[in-house]
């Protein structure tokens, strides 16, 4: 068993299980949850999970569908001690999973939006969270594939747990609950927004979210529902809200957060607080039996442990409350062991202005963390090293800088400017790299710069890209595009990119600098590509101007360029494939 918090940068191991609790009817969830909280009691490190059909134990009026048969309704299991380790390392390498595809599909859950928009209509609820099953094949080592949905995600709440018969690899960003001492916490997130790789665009999508009434009432609705939960277990007044509609950045989507907190009573135990709260009203909807009952006529499969709970339970000692933290299980896969198969699941609340086309894409940004599973990858800046030492640096640095806020890497710019102007100034040009690792550890490397011929060549047809790509927007060792479009046409000197809206972009080392009549221009960076620091400096010097660049007006450019900081500007051509 293994927990990793990925904003705190720590990890956490457990191994030599002592006793397991599993429930494998509703009538044995609440005496498994209060028997691995008096071991807890006792001294012992204790995790574990509760299915979203256990919802049952708490409350007969709770409708959910019959439990899959993949896991028990709940399961813990005692540990003597915790060890801390470090945070789980992306892989080297991937894919990950294949055949990824959605189980009831887009037009299934854009109608079932509808559905929920005419049930609010009629006033029964004010709103569902709607979920779609995804499926898909693992095709590495389970382990792997949950270090990469940490790296991927980026959250707090990360838990590897291997049941034998099942592997359960979740990268939830959400709080449910945390215990501590008399205080209890949740943190619901309700609003998403896709995130962009041009940081800009990504900013401002973040600050649309902020304000974004649609999704402030749907995050307070759950704020309202959450309060009265937690009202059942504190003394009058003793529930406040320290914070509302905060936005926390994933490297995937943007998610808006709001903290409620309570004091318990003296009497409460931990399944007194599973009776209050669980279900999360996040993965619910308020009224939440209204809701509930909406989920299970709409939903055909059932949620298993997708919209949970994994927590772990701290060990206490003399009669003391023991501390737990549990997350909301989102961003999960539950693995066969047999055979392979990956169950994940994704969604999102409806409310009556919810538009069905924007949440089936908001599902499919969570489905992210599950697709575009990544390798581990780091930032680089190449930089020319001569006479006059390191060039446009201060550009390079602050290009770096924004990359590495907008992927969460930790950085010393300070360490990493004085480690440049303390290198040895050659005599002849040189490469100079910066790499920069996730946790903020970085190298400098000099290489001699090989001469390169002044034309540069192109060969046709080019290669098709998205404007939108982080990995196209940020200098990244994640280069597999310009790879492929590279190898694809070995006898260029380099090849020619062209986005999805056929625009041209850029080429695979160098942007593009294009003439008509007696203006120069290069396609802006909303086509998508690097904000090249040698582009930059062209642009400061009015030597050219932002101008989009249609495929289909290629031919009628009266001269090409490229310009990159390490070789600067040079002349560019076409060559027929």
């Amino acid at each position: 068993m293994r927990l990793d918090d990925a904003a705190r940068g720590v990890g956490y191991e457990f191994d030599r299980p002592l006793r397991t609790w599993v429930a494998g009817c509703i009538d044995e969830v609440v005496g498994v949850i209060s028997q691995a909280e008096a071991a807890a009691g006792e001294g012992r490190w204790v995790i574990g999970f509760v299915t979203y059909e256990a919802a049952r134990a708490f409350d007969a009026a709770f409708p959910v569908a019959e439990p899959s048969a993949t896991l028990p309704l709940a399961w813990f299991c005692a540990f003597e001690e915790r060890r801390e380790v470090p945070l789980a390392e992306p892989p080297t390498s991937g894919p990950f999973v294949d055949g990824v595809v959605r189980t009831h599909g887009s037009a299934w859950y854009r109608d079932g939006v509808q559905q929920v928009r005419e049930l609010i209509a009629t006033g029964g609820v004010y709103q569902v969270n709607l979920t779609d099953r995804v499926r898909c094949r693992l095709v590495a080592d389970p382990f792997d594939l949950y270090r990469s949905m940490v790296s991927t995600q980026g959250g707090s709440f990360n838990a590897f747990l291997d049941l034998g018969e099942a592997v359960v690899a979740s990268a939830s960003p959400e709080l449910f609950l945390r215990i501590d001492g008399d205080t209890i916490t949740t943190r619901p997130m309700k609003g998403t927004r896709r995130r962009h790789g041009r940081p800009d665009t990504d900013r401002l999508l973040a600050d649309e979210l902020h304000e974004s009434e649609k999704d402030r009432a749907e995050n307070v609705m759950i704020v309202d529902l959450l309060r009265n939960d937690l009202s059942r277990l504190s003394s009058p007044g003793g529930v406040s809200v320290p914070d509302l509609f905060r936005v926390e950045r994933y490297e995937t989507v943007w998610q808006l957060t709001s903290t409620v907190q309570a004091t318990l009573r003296p009497d409460v135990g931990l399944a007194d607080v599973f009776a209050a709260t669980f279900p999360c009203g996040s993965i619910t909807g308020a009224p939440k039996v209204a809701a509930m009952r909406a989920i299970a006529r709409l939903e055909p499969s059932p949620r298993g442990l997708y919209c949970g709970a994994i927590g772990m339970i701290t060990p206490s000692h003399d009669g003391a409350r023991p501390s737990s933290i549990w997350s909301v299980a989102i961003r999960t896969a539950v693995i066969d062991a047999a055979d392979g198969r990956v169950e994940f699941a994704s969604g999102g609340g409806i409310t009556y202005d919810s538009v069905p086309a924007d949440e089936d894409d908001e599902l499919e940004s969570k489905v992210a963390v599950l697709r575009s599973a990544r390798p581990a990858f780091e930032l680089f800046e190449t930089l020319r090293l001569d006479e006059h030492g390191a060039r446009n640096l201060p550009l390079h640095l602050r290009r770096l800088a924004a990359s590495a806020e907008y992927f969460g890497f930790r950085c010393d710019m300070a360490a990493i400017e004085a480690e440049v102007l303390a290198a040895v100034v050659p005599l002849v040009a040189h490469r100079l790299r910066i790499v920069l690792d996730r946790r903020g550890r970085h190298r400098l490397e000099i290489s001699a710069l090989e001469a390169r011929l002044i034309v540069c060549g192109s060969v046709w047809p080019p290669s098709a890209v998205r404007s939108d790509d982080p990995f196209l927007c940020h200098k990244t060792t994640r280069r597999a595009i310009y790879d492929r479009a590279r190898s694809a046409n070995p006898a260029a000197d380099d090849v020619l990119l062209v986005n999805e809206r056929d625009e041209v972009v850029e080429t695979t080392v160098a942007n593009l600098l294009y003439r008509l009549g007696d203006a120069w221009f290069t396609p802006p960076l909303s086509s998508g590509g690097l904000p090249g620091v040698g582009r930059d400096v062209q642009l400061q010097a009015g030597a050219v101007v932002e101008r989009v660049l249609p495929l289909h007006e290629l031919a009628e450019c009266d001269e090409l360029a490229v310009v990159s900081s390490l070789r600067g500007r040079r002349s560019a051509a076409i060559l027929q494939g």
